[in-house]
């Protein structure tokens, strides 16, 4: 189960979250999810986290998490822009070919660069967690049963 609020993977069932305590419970009101959200928003430069994690060594935990929003905007800018470049180039063939550019192609080209870059970091996002979850699983240690049977 991964957290709503920050995306860490948790057991299956747990009631909190071990990365920022924020409750896994299926039964959570509109309001508090919405006020905590809003409460999260922030960049993570403010607190410090980007810098802690892409400093972190020991690789416990990931940056990809905490900058996949920044990378995204990115992306949906240059995919802005490159529109914006078709559209020019477009109006500098002809007249014709610009306004067909700038009615059809254009938003063509931005739709599908903002839909491959976001289904490129979705994978990339899912790879993570899987092997952040894999990892968490290997750590746990096996149970042992300390009963013996003498029959």
């Amino acid at each position: 189960m991964f957290c709503n609020y920050c995306g860490a993977s948790n057991d299956n069932d747990a009631e909190f979250c071990i990365n920022c305590g924020g409750s896994l419970s299926k039964l959570r009101r509109v309001k508090k999810f919405l006020h905590k959200r809003l409460l999260n928003a922030r960049f993570p430069l403010n607190k410090a986290y980007l810098l802690k994690a892409l400093f972190d060594v020991s690789f416990e935990q990931f940056v990809s998490f905490k900058i996949i929003k920044f990378i995204y905007g990115l992306s949906i800018l240059s995919a802005g822009l490159i529109a914006l470049l078709f559209v020019i180039a477009g109006f500098r063939v002809s007249l014709l070919f610009g306004v067909f550019v700038l009615l059809i192609g254009a938003p063509l080209i931005f739709l599908l660069i903002v839909l491959y870059s976001r289904i490129l970091l979705e994978v990339i996002l899912l790879n993570f967690r899987t092997g952040n979850h894999k990892i968490k699983k290997e750590e746990q240690p096996e149970s042992v049963d300390s009963i013996e049977w003498n029959v």
